[in-house]
């Protein structure tokens, strides 16, 4: 059996030290953003009115069946206000939708209702669909179909819930941002939709 070297052991302990040492050093800067992200300053500032993140509009005198595009720090959001006609048909069942419920779809968990809305007289959506981000664009209502989108001829309702036997087997309904609309004021929050 062969001795090793003392000066072999205190390197290796030393060695061995080290690593430990940059372990922890490397974990401490990996854990920064973690604690970070608890931290309520953040969220708190973003929610403010006053910051970026939230945008605010007069929705009460928009015209009906006509959209307005809105620039948000999430990218551009178009509000829909909806007529009478698409209210009514967004209260009948969904046998005709891929995700009817919303439960697969990129919205705040309290808007997953048949309007996707917090008011059932605007839709707040981002208009792209997920799959490649193509834009969508308004049509007449006809047999419900609102919106289209020309990559894959996907056809959407006045919620933006996609129809079946449209579009790619992976698009879903569009995104719908967090939002209010208080006093005639939609304010759009700071949810950001994964496109």
């Amino acid at each position: 059996m062969s001795d090793i070297p003392s000066s072999s052991i205190k390197r290796r302990q030393f060695l061995s030290g080290l690593m430990k040492l940059l372990g922890l050093i490397g974990l401490a800067f990996l854990s920064v953003p973690f604690i970070s992200s608890f931290s309520t300053n953040e969220i708190d500032e973003k929610q403010r009115s006053t910051s970026a993140w939230v945008i605010k509009y007069p929705v009460a005198d928009l015209p009906l069946g006509k959209v307005t595009a809105l620039n948000w720090s999430g990218g551009i959001v178009w509000v829909y206000a909806r007529t009478e006609k698409n209210i009514s048909l967004l209260k009948t069942e969904g046998s005709v939708l891929r995700d009817a419920l919303s439960t697969q779809s990129d919205q705040p968990k309290q808007l997953r209702n048949n309007f996707r809305s917090e008011n059932k007289k605007y839709f707040v959506f981002i208009p792209q669909e997920n799959k490649r981000g193509c834009q969508v664009s308004l049509n007449d209502d006809t047999e419900g179909v609102l919106f289209t989108e020309p990559c894959f001829s996907a056809k959407y309702d006045a919620s933006g819930r996609i129809f079946k036997n449209s579009g790619h087997k992976d698009q879903k309904n569009l995104a719908v941002p967090e939002h209010i609309v208080e006093d005639g004021i939609l304010k759009v929050g700071v949810w950001m939709p994964k496109i």
